[in-house]
């Protein structure tokens, strides 16, 4: 039965993401450094989810955290996106060292404006796979389960990355991304945002919080300092 406060579905133009496979979440918390943290309901957190994205220089500025799903909980916010360029390494290594604490973390960029999609699946602190569309060159580990089994109905035996842009197979994926979008691989491997409803099993609250300020890393090398302007 839905309430006031039932979960709800979590929607944005720009959907930016990490799942951590822990039901901690005060640990998670204190894990990443987030401050001035508040609770608030299921609606006014996925309304301040899309808030955000459209925040400018602020969108890193602030997180929404789920209770535990499934054991299972997602930080949201512009500050998880991989296709940020100032965000990307810090991201990965992010999902490394949480998935060596608590086994599995994972990062994903979803956009309902069709401008890009990312996701980043890490274990046991290794990073088992990272695709940007935006940047295919940012592209680590090989592709796997639907992703795989999408690029081979597109005839792509290897990976997209290491196609010719002037390959017509290259300019079909990239037309629609295969398909596979951020939410797909998700759903998959961890928990697909998009599917919480009043029916989803939640306890706890959702929480509001403030992120740590960060030095922006070089996307490929993962140095400092790096200069540009996070991408959009």
């Amino acid at each position: 039965m839905q309430t006031s406060n039932s979960p709800l579905a979590i929607r944005a133009c720009w959907l930016s993401w990490i799942a951590v496979h822990s039901a901690d979440q005060a640990e998670l918390v204190a894990q990443l450094r987030f401050t001035n943290v508040r609770k608030t309901t299921w609606a006014h957190g996925v309304d301040l989810i899309d808030e955000v994205a459209h925040a400018g220089e602020e969108r890193f500025s602030t997180v929404v955290i789920t209770p535990a799903i499934d054991g299972w909980t997602l930080v949201i916010g512009a500050w998880c996106g991989l296709p940020y360029l100032t965000r990307t390494a810090l991201v990965t290594n992010l999902c490394q060292q949480l998935s060596s604490k608590y086994g599995r973390a994972q990062a994903y960029f979803h956009s309902e404006q069709n401008d890009g999609e990312a996701w980043l699946i890490a274990e046991d602190g290794d990073v088992i796979r990272r695709w940007v569309a935006e940047y295919p060159e940012l592209a680590l580990g090989e592709p796997f389960g639907v992703e795989r089994h999408l690029l081979d109905a597109f005839g792509i035996p290897g990976k997209p990355e290491d196609l010719d842009s002037e390959d017509d197979r290259a300019s079909s994926w990239a037309a629609t991304w295969g398909d596979c979008d951020a939410p797909t691989v998700a759903a998959e491997s961890s928990l697909d945002p998009r599917q919480i409803g009043p029916q989803t099993q939640a306890s706890g609250a959702v929480l509001v919080a403030r992120t740590p300020p960060f030095e922006p890393l070089d996307p490929i090398t993962g140095t400092a300092p790096y200069g540009e302007s996070p991408g959009d």
